[in-house]
Parts: C-alpha cells; sequence; structure tokens
C-alpha cells in the first residue's frame, strides 16, 4: 500500500490463536505501511474497542477458543461500525462465510492465507473506507445549511441582497449568481 507523505498509516488488529500465523501476519502487514497489532483472543481484541483509537481494519481467525470470529464481528459492528473487518478459516465451511458475509464482513479468506492476495484485499478494503469516509464527509458538509450571517456587509445594497436571497430561497426558481472572486457568490447559491 503506498501513501501519501502526510498519511497516517492505517490500524490493522490481527486476531489469531495460532501464535506462529498471528506473528507471520503482523510481520507482513507491519513491512506494508500499516500500523499492525496482533492479539491471541476475540476478548483481547474487543479491549481495544474500549480505549484509544479505534482499528480500521480487524483480521481475525474464525475459529478461536472462547468468542469465535463471527461473535467478534457482530460485536464490533456493535461498538465500532466504521471497523471493517475480514474473516479468514483453515476450514471450508459455506455456510460460515454466508453468515459472515450478511453480518457485514468486509471479505472471508480461506488458509493458508497467500500474503500477495491478501495485501491487495487490504489494499482495496482501506481504499473503499477512505472512500466512504470522504462520501460522509461531503454529505454532512452539504447537509449544513449555510447561513446568510456568514455574509459580512452592512451596505443598503448589501441588505437589498439578503432580503432577494431570502425571497428566492423560498421558491424554486432558477437564478444566476455573478460577482467577482470572493464576493460570496457560492454561500448565496448554497
Amino acid at each position: 500500500m503506498v501513501l501519501g507523505p502526510d498519511a497516517v498509516s492505517p490500524r490493522v488488529l490481527v486476531v489469531d490463536d495460532d501464535a506462529t500465523i498471528r506473528t507471520s501476519l503482523e510481520d507482513a502487514l507491519a513491512a506494508g505501511n500499516l500500523e499492525v497489532e496482533a492479539v491471541a483472543s476475540a476478548e483481547e481484541a474487543l479491549t481495544r474497542f474500549g480505549t484509544g483509537e479505534l482499528p480500521d481494519l480487524v483480521l481475525s481467525d474464525v475459529k478461536m477458543p472462547g468468542l469465535d470470529g463471527v461473535e467478534l464481528l457482530r460485536l464490533i459492528r456493535e461498538r465500532a461500525p466504521k471497523t471493517d473487518v475480514i474473516l479468514m478459516t483453515a476450514y471450508d465451511d459455506m455456510p460460515t462465510v454466508v453468515v459472515a458475509m450478511r453480518e457485514g464482513a468486509a471479505d472471508f479468506l480461506s488458509k493458508p492465507l497467500d500474503l500477495h492476495e491478501l495485501r491487495r484485499i487490504l489494499t482495496q478494503v482501506l481504499q473503499d473506507r477512505s472512500t466512504r469516509e470522504r462520501e460522509r464527509r461531503d454529505t454532512e458538509e452539504a447537509a449544513t445549511p449555510y447561513q446568510l450571517d456568514r455574509l459580512i456587509g452592512r451596505d443598503p445594497q448589501m441588505i437589498h441582497i439578503y432580503k432577494l436571497v431570502g425571497q428566492l430561497a423560498a421558491n424554486r426558481t432558477n437564478v444566476l449568481v455573478r460577482g467577482e472572486t470572493g464576493t460570496g457568490k457560492e454561500v448565496i447559491a448554497r
């Protein structure tokens, strides 16, 4: 994954009860400009959702003692719906795949993992996340009503313009707003 010079490294939490797999994934992903942390259980992973910054992505095994990966997915969806979850398993279990995808898993991988494929999928999921975040911000900005009090000017001509804007805003009329750069055309248009 290639990041810009000012970009923050995405945070990935690896959850697997197998120490060898956990360490291998942690090492492999950390080499790809990711901030990686690895834990041995779903219960330990959940403690990360009560403190500090949340992971951007969780890569979790399905079959683990205690809480399994699907239950972890459900709990993460409740506690941190913006965090993406990818599940992985060594077992060919189609019903679990169906349940995981229905519960909101970003992907479901079979072990042994192909590291090149894993990196490609992680890159895609993180790019999708970035796109969703950008769209959310754009939607919030568009939903924020522009206020005329953001315009400055107490001149009688400006007061007349404020009145016209108020009258036109109540109608569905097309209006051409003209003026020099920086005069507030965009604010008036919105």
